[in-house]
């Protein structure tokens, strides 16, 4: 929602506080009444379920290198395993702070044998995240063969190699080949590459011209991906398919600014250097309060609901172990109540036809069939009551028919056991 207000670096506020009183009061107000209409949909949280853990505003003295207890500069050259040109290098003359921006310049020059000079910066043993809202404010640099990108690594690319450490991509931008356009890309042993789980937008105009945010929201078992709070690409734990999903871990941030490569191609007679990559900030946030993923093992028959066949079919109590599809956030609504988001395809637990049907995960967003009661049978199992008929679900005939809600008590058959997962 546009308020209107402007907060951004040195701008000022041009109302009075009796003015911006009143108006924050009605922003409030129309955030709580949108909160309670709306409600949650798959994979995206409301403002407010966001705490802000980590953050560098890049507002050091003008000249000054960056935030040696939040970034290292990694040095050195050797193309980092895609042909590219550039000497990364410890100096201000190529990562510095000036006006409120961190600058990370690409100059043409001969440096210990290499015709280009940059920057690469790394969070890596000073800030790790798993999971949370990752924001970056930057006014892109353009030009053949300028690849500049906002990444991570997971933090054990040093004893596993990549790609099975896994590659979360937040932005990466080639100008010169598609100026209007930025990619998200996820990699992962098994797609990896030229063959990474990727999603672009595109913008009306070339993305250098201006500032712009990218963001990205990373939740256990998906990923999404905006550009000026526009979202724009969504990425599950089903589209790993057979191939492990790599990203139930810690990671950590990488910015850099490379010269050339497989992917931008080379510097030619057009490229105009020094080439600039101005950031703004770069802020964090994680859910508050965490996740709560369980696995459903049903007193029928003891064995665990799954959402078979990446959630396309029926809920169904006949797996004998934990894995994705056998994964499923429990989404606190309040007052008893909660939701069921199945990992495997980011979609929620719908007791569908008011309960008519086999409970089935395939709902963007939470409304009263995919609300339930969270309920406990005398001898402490925990039951699901459907508000969309005020029904239990069921794991009929001792589980060998899928779930459905339409039993007015609840017995055996009624009762399973949520078991906390590790997403």
């Amino acid at each position: 929602m546009n308020t209107g207000l402007q907060l951004g670096k040195g701008g000022s506020w041009m109302m009075n506080r009796k003015r911006l009183s009143l108006l924050l009061s009605v922003f409030l107000l129309l955030s709580l009444f949108s909160s309670f209409v709306l409600g949650r949909t798959a994979g995206a949280s409301s403002a407010s379920d966001w705490v802000p853990v980590w953050s560098d505003e890049f507002n050091g003295p003008n000249g000054s290198g960056p935030d040696s207890s939040k970034w290292n500069l990694e040095t050195g050259a050797g193309g980092w395993g895609n042909n590219e040109l550039q000497h990364y290098t410890s100096r201000t003359s190529n990562a510095y702070q000036e006006n409120g921006n961190l600058v990370i310049q690409a100059l043409k020059e001969n440096y210990n044998g290499s015709g280009y000079t940059s920057a690469r910066l790394t969070t890596q043993n000073k800030f790790n995240l798993k999971y949370g809202r990752v924001e970056m404010r930057a006014k892109l640099p353009y030009g053949k063969g300028i690849w500049p990108a906002f990444w991570m690594l997971g933090k054990d690319i040093g004893t596993i190699g990549w790609p099975a450490s896994g590659e979360i991509d937040i932005m990466e931008y080639v100008g010169a080949l598609e100026p209007n356009r930025a990619y998200g890309t996820l990699h992962g042993p098994g797609y990896s590459g030229c063959c990474g789980l990727s999603g672009s937008y595109l913008h009306p105009q070339n993305l250098s011209n201006d500032y712009h945010t990218f963001a990205l929201e990373w939740e256990p078992g998906v990923f999404k991906w905006f550009v000026d709070g526009k979202l724009f690409h969504t990425r599950t734990l089903a589209d790993a398919g057979t191939n492990a999903w790599v990203f139930d871990k810690e990671f950590f941030f990488l910015l850099n600014l490379a010269v050339g490569g497989n992917w931008p191609g080379y510097p030619d007679g057009t490229t105009v250097f020094p080439q600039k990559y101005y950031i703004d900030y770069v802020r964090v946030w994680q859910r508050a309060g965490g996740y709560n993923v369980v696995a459903l093992k049903s007193e029928a028959n003891g064995k665990y609901v799954t959402a078979e066949h990446a959630g396309a079919s029926p809920l169904i109590a006949r797996s004998e172990t934990v894995s994705g599809w056998e994964k499923f956030e429990l989404v606190d609504l309040g007052g008893g109540k909660v939701a069921l988001r199945a990992l495997i395809n980011n979609r929620y637990v719908s007791a569908d036809n008011a309960g008519g049907s086999p409970l089935i995960a395939n709902r963007e967003a939470i409304g009263t069939w995919e609300t339930f009661e969270l309920g406990k049978t005398a001898d402490g199992k925990q039951t699901l009551k459907a508000l969309a008929n005020n029904q239990y679900v069921c794991a009929d005939n001792e589980g060998a028919s899928p779930l459905i809600a339409n039993r007015a008590t609840a017995s055996k058959w009624e009762s399973f056991v949520l078991m906390k997962q590790n997403p």
